[in-house]
């Protein structure tokens, strides 16, 4: 099979989605295309994929090939560039973009979110959240500026971000950290008075998304000047459950509303490039393995249960 590893594009993104150590093996019974220079924020040259058999070819030989592997979401300049029928593979997040989703249908792809694949316990097969959790309470730290040790941080939500964040504020010596549940939520006015760092890590159900929120921007007024709301989930603009909150960038990362610092970045992983592409790249070699060693009409079915658009009919192609 034929698989293009796209570089990412996205300003001060420096990760590659798989390295030449977890290549290697793939590349013994595949051709592998990497786009030039796809490695070179993470300190992996062109010639160290060559080592292991790859091509380093341009932007327009990666998306011609049946199967796409890429870290971030895919933009349509990129997909125009691929043929009808060919895969793409990356995180999506697919629940919140549904103009991805209608991308995906329009030039007739299939894609494969990294961040719905599970494993054999439901859970994701492809994530890096306690380390999501742990950084975006790190640049909290960062944009509020002060002592850590004299810092009150609250945290809404207590799955593998929220721990994250935990431990971060732990190993900051925060003054005190407080977490907040669901009974929490409707009494927030109680919560936020003497707060200097809020993180989101709850994932708003969809339902409720761009309808209730959780903190208004009426209840700013209730945070301590210069304090920081840090929203680990980034969902799309309009859906956070923070009125204000809208995604932010490893190149732009925060704003603020009303003195109150907001950050929110879609994809705060990036802020450790080389430890989460090492992390990432282990999880996702055994995937594109299978899929590459068992053709497309054999996808293994923890993936095919999240393909979308997910009723296609799939052919093995032979390439």
């Amino acid at each position: 099979m034929n698989i293009g590893i796209a570089k990412e594009n996205r300003p001060e993104e420096k990760r590659v989605v798989i390295r030449p150590n977890e290549l290697k093996e793939i590349a013994l019974e595949h051709n592998i295309f990497v786009e030039r220079s796809a490695g070179a924020g993470v300190g992996i040259k062109d010639s160290e994929y060559k080592t292991i058999g790859a091509k380093i070819v341009s932007k327009n030989k990666i998306y011609s090939c049946p199967l796409v592997v890429r870290l971030k979401e895919p933009v349509e300049k990129e997909l125009k560039m691929m043929k009808p029928g060919s895969f793409i593979m990356s995180m999506m997040h697919l629940g919140g973009n549904p103009g991805l989703r209608r991308l995906l249908e329009k030039y007739k792809l299939i894609g494969i979110p990294l961040d719905k694949i599970p494993d054999v316990l439901g859970r994701r097969k492809v994530e890096a959240l306690h380390q999501t959790g742990y950084l975006g309470m790190e640049k909290g730290f960062e944009l509020w500026g002060k002592d850590p040790s004299k810092c009150r941080v609250k945290i809404m939500g207590f799955g593998n971000l929220a721990y994250g964040a935990i431990h971060c504020a732990g190993d900051k010596s925060a003054k005190s950290i407080k977490i907040l549940t669901i009974k929490d939520f409707k009494k927030m006015e109680e919560h936020i008075p003497g707060t200097d760092i809020l993180v989101n890590a709850i994932n708003w159900p969809h339902h409720l998304r761009g309808k209730e929120f959780i903190i208004t921007r009426g209840m700013l007024k209730l945070f301590k000047k210069n304090a920081v709301i840090c929203d680990l989930i980034s969902n799309p603009k309009g859906q956070s459950p923070i009125k204000t909150m809208r995604p932010t960038s490893l190149s732009d990362i925060s704003y603020e509303v009303d003195g109150i610092i907001h950050t929110s970045c879609w994809g705060w992983p990036g802020l450790d490039p080389v430890n989460i592409t090492k992390r990432y790249s282990l999880q996702i070699a055994p995937i594109i393995k299978k899929i590459a060693d068992e053709g497309f009409a054999e996808v293994p079915k923890d993936v095919q249960e999240v393909m979308h658009p997910p009723k296609i009919k799939t052919i093995k192609k032979k390439s």
